[in-house]
């Protein structure tokens, strides 16, 4: 039975992205048109964060669901700008969030089609800048996204970090939408059918909170960004043929989280990592499957830099699939709204004005 006058009213649409639920809210939320895409990340990270909890937490949601909430763009080439939440926070970008984004504006109407069978480009903007998705429809259904977004390059490269009972760790530090801490994971002994169980979610977050402890890196572009709250666990690469490689390769968010699918941030890393050790160059794939089996396929298009750092820029490719549309009505009385603090959502657009 639906709520008289609920106080606030939600509405998003599930996507699935390689067994991963990405909600992409449309309506209920809404800030002054004027602010940036960054600022009302920075904004939603602080006083907005129950958001992120009432959608990724129970009653309505789990830790491993991500949110794209759709914002109107600043820039003038976008046709629409989304902030990502997530169990980790918010990252500056994220693939398989594009690709459930351009997937739900298309099938939800938001963005007219241009094409019934073919391929149609959506031109977003994220925190971290521009970013374009070419989504390939048929019978006017969305059946994958190539995703052209943030540059990748290592960081810090042949890190280490000490854990008490295991010893030295050695990691890669690499951005990619946020700061991978890339981790061979046959030197810990961990196989990939162990990296979602508690054991190796325990590990991954022992080895994150170590990197976390002293660090002091700032992105060269955006300035501070948070700390690295991402770690792929990479297992042995193969050259199948000259310039394709195909690898077994996890994501885990930190606290707890350990992604169906490898995550478009993940591949492109990966890829910037064997580019910065010499192993591939432009034209170049990788196929990267997680341990439940879903696979993105990364191309590298071009290399770059990044302040003083080699980068590159990637297309990587995905098959989303819209689940559903849903619409939340939340009363006057509800506990979430003094739980998690979400007067805001009552306020007209205007006072949600980051500073």
């Amino acid at each position: 039975m639906p709520i008289p006058d609920p106080a606030v009213r939600l509405e998003w649409i599930d996507v699935d992205v390689g067994g991963d639920v990405h909600r992409v809210v449309f309506e209920g939320v809404s800030f002054d048109p004027q602010t940036t895409v960054r600022e009302r990340m920075d904004w939603l990270s602080g006083p907005g964060d129950g958001l992120r909890n009432l959608l990724i937490e129970p009653p309505y949601g789990h830790p491993a669901f991500c949110v794209d909430l759709i914002t109107p763009p600043r820039h003038p080439d976008a046709q629409a700008a989304f902030v990502i939440m997530e169990v980790m926070g918010y990252p500056f970008f994220s693939g398989s969030n594009t690709m459930a984004t351009a997937c739900a504006l298309l099938e939800g109407g938001v963005i007219p089609l241009e094409t019934t069978d073919g391929v149609q480009c959506v031109r977003l903007e994220t925190p971290g800048g521009r970013v374009d998705a070419f989504a390939e429809l048929v019978d006017g259904r969305v059946v994958s996204v190539s995703v052209e977004g943030d540059e990748a390059f290592v960081h810090r490269a042949g890190a280490e970090v000490h854990l008490p009972a295991l010893g030295p760790i050695a990691y890669d530090l690499v951005w990619s939408g946020g700061h991978y801490v890339m981790v061979n994971a046959e030197s810990v002994g961990l196989l990939p059918q162990h990296a979602g169980q508690p054991d190796g979610l325990a590990l991954a977050a022992q080895i994150i909170d170590a990197v976390q402890a002293d660090f002091d890196l700032l992105h060269p572009r955006l300035g501070d960004v948070g700390l690295p709250r991402f770690l792929h666990w990479m297992w042995p690469e193969l050259e199948s043929v000259p310039g394709y490689w195909t690898a077994v390769g996890g994501t885990y968010g930190h606290p707890g989280v350990l992604w169906g699918c490898p995550t478009g941030t993940g591949t492109a890393a990966r890829l910037a990592l064997l580019a910065n050790r010499g192993q591939v160059a432009a034209g170049a794939s990788l196929s990267n499957s997680s341990p439940s089996g879903a696979t993105f396929e990364a191309t590298l298009l071009e290399t770059g830099e990044v302040g003083t750092w080699p980068s590159i820029r990637t297309r990587v490719v995905g098959q989303p699939r819209v689940l559903g549309a849903v619409a939340l009505d939340l009363p006057g009385s509800s506990p979430a709204f003094s739980a998690l603090d979400l007067d805001w959502l009552r306020q007209p657009a205007a006072a949600i004005r980051p500073a």
